[in-house]
């Protein structure tokens, strides 16, 4: 357990130090969020908490490749799935990062996604098997498909739910908690374990300038950086080497910003809408219209979304 402590700790400090350093920068350079009809922040916000969050993610790896070394332990960058998930979180942080500095067309940005899932898939990132009470299911050459839809689906969720102060981050956290205990009890996840701890401890530390009232959002760059890091090691339990959980399992514990995505395409194709188009209909929106305050809001999503990572941790 040193290697994902470590990796926990730096990365929790180091997004705790270098999240107000960006803020300061963006606010700086004017790169702030502006107020709009379908955004709850009335004043305008740094973007940018994205670049925190990656600075603390690769700091928190180190520290476990580090810590690995100096104990006589034999991981390194080439273990597993690590070289697809590093590279991943480059280039979907990178992508992020350009669409909040100046804008992507919706369609553009997820034909990128799709870039970066095939990109991961290359490199050996891709749901091959789907085990479960039925044995073993090789999906041959389906795993393609599987995997890009996965990844994008993830992706997306987590920046669909990146509504109110803190909401994304904390559920972010919530459902790498339940990713690490899921691992532990899993063959040959060191590498994924440092990875979910390192990914938990940067979102820790910007968290603390994330909540309400926050002085930074994450942007594009956080969100999908998040909800690439999440769907990696869904893929990454589900194709442990000894038998991974079932396919179920990181559904379930990513269930509140998957229902909140399926919920937000279904009533836009019932009604006709551009599927891509944003709009003030999401859960959260909904729940604050029905009169609860930003803050009753996340810490009643927080709190589905401990209910059904902790089930999916029990069921794994």
């Amino acid at each position: 357990m040193l290697i994902p402590i470590t990796a926990f700790l730096l990365a929790l400090a180091t997004g705790w130090l270098l999240t107000p350093v960006v803020r300061d920068a963006a606010h700086g350079a004017g790169l702030l969020d502006e107020p709009e009809a379908r955004k709850v922040h009335v004043t305008p916000i740094p973007r940018l908490g994205g670049v925190a969050i990656a600075g603390a993610f690769y700091v928190g790896i180190a520290a476990g490749l580090v810590t690995a070394r100096s104990i006589g332990d034999t991981l390194n960058l080439e273990d597993g799935h690590l070289p697809a998930i590093l590279v991943g979180v480059a280039l979907i942080g990178g992508v992020g990062l350009l669409d909040d500095l100046q804008g992507m067309r919706a369609r553009v940005k997820l034909a990128a996604q799709v870039i970066v899932a095939l990109v991961t898939y290359g490199l050996g990132l891709s749901i091959d098997r789907l085990d479960g009470p039925w044995g073993s299911l090789a999906l041959g050459p389906w795993s393609l498909v599987l995997t890009v839809l996965w990844i994008v689906a993830i992706i997306n969720a987590l920046n669909l739910i990146d509504g109110l102060d803190g909401l994304a981050s904390g559920i972010a956290v919530i459902a790498m908690i339940a990713f690490v205990v899921i691992g532990g009890g899993l063959q040959g996840m060191i590498p994924i374990e440092m990875v979910v701890a390192a990914g938990a401890g940067g979102v820790l530390g910007f968290l603390r300038h994330n909540l309400q009232p926050a002085s930074i959002i994450m942007g594009d760059a956080g969100s999908m950086l998040l909800g690439f890091l999440l769907a990696a090691v869904g893929i990454s339990l589900s194709q442990a080497p000894g038998g991974g959980v079932p396919p179920w399992i990181p559904v379930l514990a990513l269930g509140v910003p998957l229902a909140d995505m399926s919920w937000a395409v279904l009533r836009r194709v019932v009604a006709r809408d551009p599927v891509f188009a944003p709009d003030k209909r999401h859960i959260h929106h909904q729940m604050m219209a029905a009169g609860l305050s930003m803050s009753s809001v996340v810490l009643v999503l927080w709190l589905l979304s401990a209910i059904l990572a902790a089930l999916a941790t029990v069921l794994a």
